[in-house]
């Protein structure tokens, strides 16, 4: 007998239910029953319980979302399928639909503006990702107010309708003065491009909105110390390299996730950070030795088989983003109120800049050093303990005082001048 009538003769007694343990049965082929799958499962022995047919793990995964409604849609009202999380139920049946309710509500108040809006966000080059979405909400707001005042026309819109909405923006809490940019910026825009024919109605002398200044805010030696004990005992080598190097490098949190271990030299004790940064510039910053020794004990542990480079990564093997380093901590310091109370990342910039200006770097270096590109920028970071300003005043008081000693023994009194013999 050959093999293509031996499998013939078992298939046909696999249809007749021949041979067959008691909880199989055989099933012809047919077409997956998964949501957008067309393709064809082959015939075979399958459960009794199976009730669905399926050509994949991710078809019956969908197969089975697909089978369980748990809400109605709040944008097109279909039925939503899959899980539901006891502290999250889905709005939406599709993440597109998301998108545009979201967008509908922030946009449509606008009315008549929104056309003209919507090009200006789609085409401008001025801002970054996280900053065009800050000018979305700042320009939808505005003009959701200009709607309500009756205005359909840029041209209507006078400066007295910015003040009157700067008013309202600090009435409802609202203490950053970046919208007024946002609002400055598009005017100039449509004004450069000749969209409109009017000045802008935002006037820099009297809408700018002028924050109050910000204070350094560096670790004292003890809360420093109290961080070091904390994540030491806990031994999270993850938590342990990142903080040294927030500490020893001054990086921001997100130029600490973006690290990839080529980056680090450590026969030079330096890192190499690349773009993208705040101020999109690289730099190479030196590192001392805690960085040295917890990057390496990191480096002996991390996942071998990871597809990122990255030197932070999660315990399964992907890369962290800010605010995954960011909960990481958030969720081990929970457990020490105290420490949770003091704790932000980005302060270990601060202490790393005003230790380092204490100690007597030059300003200069320190700017270079830190990736500031102003000045004004800088000061922000510098706290200047009080025992440096005694010991900075004394230095230049000596050396004022050795200045006028000299100057005393070369001065000659008018006397002593007519005394001195001619030449």
């Amino acid at each position: 007998m050959t093999v293509s009538s031996t499998l013939h003769s078992v298939t046909s007694d696999c249809k007749a239910g021949k041979g067959l343990p008691g909880h199989l049965h055989f099933r012809e082929a047919g077409e997956c029953q998964a949501p957008e799958c067309d393709r064809i499962v082959p015939g075979g022995m399958v459960s009794d319980k199976q009730e669905w047919r399926y050509c994949s793990q991710l078809c019956r995964s969908r197969l089975f979302h697909s089978r369980h409604g748990i809400g109605t849609c709040e944008l097109c009202g279909g039925p939503i399928t899959g899980y539901s999380s006891p502290r999250r139920k889905p709005r939406f049946c599709k993440r597109a639909h998301e998108k545009a309710f979201h967008e509908e509500r922030l946009m449509g108040p606008t009315g008549e503006f929104r056309p003209i809006l919507s090009n200006y966000l789609a085409t401008t080059t001025r801002y970054r990702p996280r900053a065009l979405e800050d000018a979305r909400l700042s320009l939808a707001h505005f003009f959701s107010f200009v709607v309500e005042l009756g205005i359909t026309r840029l041209v209507d819109v006078r400066p007295s309708v910015v003040s009157r909405w700067i008013k309202r923006e600090r009435d409802r809490g609202i203490t950053r003065g970046g919208f007024v940019g946002h609002i400055s910026t598009f005017f100039l825009s449509m004004i450069a491009e000749e969209l409109v024919d009017m000045s802008s109605p935002v006037i820099s002398r009297i809408h700018s909105q002028t924050s109050a200044p910000t204070e350094p805010r560096p670790f004292t030696k003890e809360e420093v110390s109290l961080l070091w004990d904390l994540l030491i005992e806990y031994g999270d080598l993850v938590l342990l390299a990142a903080f040294a190097i927030g500490l020893e490098c001054g990086l921001r949190v997100g130029e600490v996730c973006n690290i990839r271990v080529s980056d680090i030299d450590f026969q030079h004790q330096r890192i190499f950070v690349r773009l993208p940064t705040k101020n999109m510039a690289t730099r190479t910053v030196p590192f001392g030795n805690k960085v040295a020794l917890y990057a390496q004990l990191w480096l002996e542990q991390r996942r071998e088989n990871s597809r990122y480079d990255h030197l932070i990564i999660g315990d399964r093997g992907g890369r962290y983003e800010s605010a995954d380093l960011d909960g990481r901590f958030r969720r081990f310091f929970q457990q020490h109120l105290e420490a949770l109370a003091i704790f932000k990342f980005h302060r270990c910039r601060h202490t790393w800049a005003s230790g380092l200006l204490n100690c007597g770097m030059n300003i200069a270096v320190l700017q270079k050093l830190g990736g500031w590109k102003h000045l004004g920028s800088m000061q922000k970071y510098l706290r200047i303990l009080p025992e440096t300003i005694r010991r900075e005043y004394q230095a230049a008081y000596q050396k004022m005082q050795e200045q006028v000693e000299e100057n005393r023994d070369e001065i000659m009194s008018l006397i002593d001048f007519m005394q001195t013999p001619g030449e």
